[in-house]
């Protein structure tokens, strides 16, 4: 009877110790569970997040292409308007050279001549 007992005991006491093995197992795996339930919320966030940044960054670049074909076509036009003002000011200084040189040639006629400039009153 000690040994029927006995067997009794240690068969109670291994189906204690596994029933309390189970109930932290289910504790781990529900803190798991919820973890993972975390994680699956947090990487949805991301993901949303992430197609946010790719729609920002296409419209960025979009931008960018677009303004950049401005800056080209304003620095094209700037360029135009520096060789027409380049031509113009070569012409301005010819003009101005011929201005002096007539300048020049009427005194010295009026110098020849002897004549003095009349004054307005």
């Amino acid at each position: 009877m000690t040994v029927g007992v006995f067997l009794d005991f240690a068969v109670a006491a291994i189906l204690i110790i596994g029933a309390v093995g189970g109930v932290a197992i289910t504790r781990k795996l529900n803190r798991l569970m919820t973890a993972q339930q975390e994680l699956k919320i947090a990487l949805d966030s991301f993901e949303l997040a992430a197609g946010r940044a790719d729609a920002a960054l296409k419209r960025l670049e979009a931008g960018g292409i677009a303004k950049g074909a401005e800056l080209q076509s304003a620095a094209a036009r700037a360029e135009a308007l520096v060789n027409e003002l380049s031509v113009m000011a070569s012409a301005g200084e010819r003009i101005a050279e011929r201005i002096e040189a007539a300048v020049s040639d009427v005194r010295a006629i009026g110098a020849s001549r002897g004549a003095k400039p009349k004054r307005a009153a």
